[in-house]
């Protein structure tokens, strides 16, 4: 190829270089740009969860909101007639119930934070329920009193949709019921579609207790253990428990432990183990 049939090349290659040699001088540049990008600077999603009702010996009902509006959206639906015949019709057992929507939006413009809802108002109602050997479980017991009898864990969900504006529910929609049976082994508990069976237990300290994921989603076991002598909390997290997975905790101290699948909480996927005789220092281990 000839000097002359070059020129118009070189010409071109010469362009694209000053051009881009002026972009990256004024910074104007999209990777220049995007280094003062924060999106969270202008935008957040509001998460306050507040805790508006735990669980009392006559009644064992959680009641939570992520957010202020979405606690609004709540107030509205227990004045819901039909919501309130949901919800009084779950006496005796388990009850969650999550404000989970709208999304509240923080926005900041010109040094003003306002808060709005996006989106309508969403609250899960979540009704669990036990039973051994065809009896409701409703009292804690321990694995030698349950083992070789046949648990059922069962589970019923609504979803209620609430228009903020018209202050009013919209839609309430019923999910099929979930059940799960399993023969209870010792010292096991199983981590099935959003649920816990046993969902409480007492064990004795010292024991080991292992979760055990029959179902086809991963689940984790998150909460504190509260040594009763010690007056320590001890964080627990299992991590992601995948399908056909198992983990183990050694409870070697007296006290509570109480958690929650966090991917599930809405669900009420939730358990209580009651460690009485204190010994020594708890350890974890995990197994597949």
């Amino acid at each position: 190829m000839k000097f002359k049939e070059l020129i118009p090349l070189i010409v071109i290659i010469a362009i694209t270089l000053t051009a881009g040699f002026i972009l990256l001088v004024s910074k104007v540049l999209p990777e220049e740009q995007v280094k003062n990008f924060n999106a969270l600077s202008e935008i957040s999603l509001k998460t306050n969860l507040k805790v508006i009702k735990t669980p009392t010996p006559g009644d064992n009902t959680f009641i939570y909101a992520l957010n202020p509006v979405a606690e609004e959206a709540l107030h509205i639906a227990q004045n819901d007639t039909k919501v309130k015949q949901i919800i009084n019709e779950q006496k005796g057992k388990a009850v969650t119930i999550a404000a989970i929507q709208p999304t509240s939006v923080m926005e900041s413009k010109d040094k003003k934070v306002n808060y709005h809802a996006s989106g309508p108002g969403q609250i899960i109602i979540t009704s669990n329920w036990q039973y051994v050997n065809g009896n409701l479980y409703s009292n804690s017991a321990n694995f030698n009193e349950l083992d070789n009898k046949t648990g059922e864990s069962h589970q019923h969900i609504w979803n209620v949709f609430v228009d903020l504006d018209k202050r009013t529910v919209t839609a309430i929609s019923e999910e099929p019921e979930r059940t799960m049976k399993e023969n209870f082994q010792p010292n096991l508990i199983y981590t099935g579609m959003n649920m816990f069976m046993p969902n409480t237990v007492k064990v004795s300290a010292g024991s080991v207790i292992t979760w055990v994921n029959n179902s086809n989603l991963p689940h984790n076991v998150v909460g504190t253990y509260k040594e009763t002598a010690s007056g320590l909390q001890i964080s627990v997290d299992s991590r992601f428990i995948q399908p056909n997975e198992s983990w183990s905790y050694n409870f070697n101290d007296a006290g509570v432990f109480e958690y929650i699948c966090t991917i599930h909480s809405t669900d009420g996927m939730k358990g209580t183990i009651l460690v009485s005789s204190p010994t020594a220092v708890s350890t974890v281990s995990g197994t597949k």
